[in-house]
């Protein structure tokens, strides 16, 4: 199984050759794969972040292809990264890329109104599923995965997930243990929800400072935490899931 994530970023202003104000860049991913409930050692955390000033979706995409080929299950919370896929198919198109292997990979893993494909969506396994009352309505992973957390202890010492699980009684949401950086802001800065990492990237690439190594470093470190934490977090909500029907 791999848990796969996708950070994304819309400008109205492009920054490359031949893009249209607005075009999709997928600038990021995490994926844990797991082999089984009792798979040891830990999850394989492999990881994806532009940092070259090209366009980066078809490498994007091929280094995703190369990292979980064409055997497991991924799963993805929502359609987006489905969706996402599916514009970077479009895109080889559009821009005349030729990778016969990549094409066919895009087509296999998404789904389209007249094709299943090999993406299972977890959101869609909690609306039909799963409700719990701290969730309060929502079925986000920002609401699932606090819901589960706090109210199943046990987890805290799964070996899987210690690194979010700090020798406190404080019993904190996983993504409030992230590391913030001593930024060059006034207060320091620790990326949480998809928003701040559409910031982060702009910054790191486009921004003023973006010809600083030091900061380039800060964003880069920020970026890797959050998109880790997002795929960790659908494998503890998976982990949990397991566990409840065994």
């Amino acid at each position: 199984m791999h848990f796969i994530d996708f950070e994304t970023y819309k400008g109205a202003i492009p920054h490359h050759k031949g893009m249209r104000p607005y075009e999709l860049v997928a600038f990021q991913w995490s994926c844990h794969t797991v082999n089984s409930p009792e798979s040891e050692p830990e999850p394989v955390h492999s990881e994806w972040l532009n940092l070259d000033n090209v366009f980066p979706n078809f490498l994007f995409a091929e280094a995703l292809m190369n990292e979980i080929g064409t055997t497991g299950t991924p799963l993805m919370w929502t359609s987006f990264e489905n969706t996402v896929l599916r514009d970077i198919l479009g895109q080889m198109d559009i821009y005349d890329y030729s990778n016969d292997n990549l094409k066919e990979w895009l087509i296999n893993i998404t789904s389209d109104k007249d094709r299943e494909g090999r993406f299972v969506d977890m959101n869609k396994i909690t609306l039909d599923c799963y409700f719990h009352p701290d969730m309060k309505g929502k079925t986000s992973i920002k609401s699932v995965l606090p819901a589960i957390w706090k109210n199943n202890s046990y987890l805290h010492s799964v070996f899987w997930f210690k690194k979010y699980a700090p020798d406190s009684t404080d019993n904190l949401n996983p993504y409030d243990t992230l590391e913030p950086i001593e930024g060059f802001l006034e207060s320091d800065e620790v990326i949480k929800v998809g928003t701040d990492a559409m910031r982060a990237y702009h910054d790191l690439m486009f921004g003023p400072l973006s010809g600083n190594s030091q900061r380039k470093e800060q964003l880069k470190k920020l970026l890797l935490q959050y998109c880790e934490l997002d795929t960790m977090a659908m494998v503890i909500i998976w982990k949990y899931w397991i566990d409840k029907c065994m």
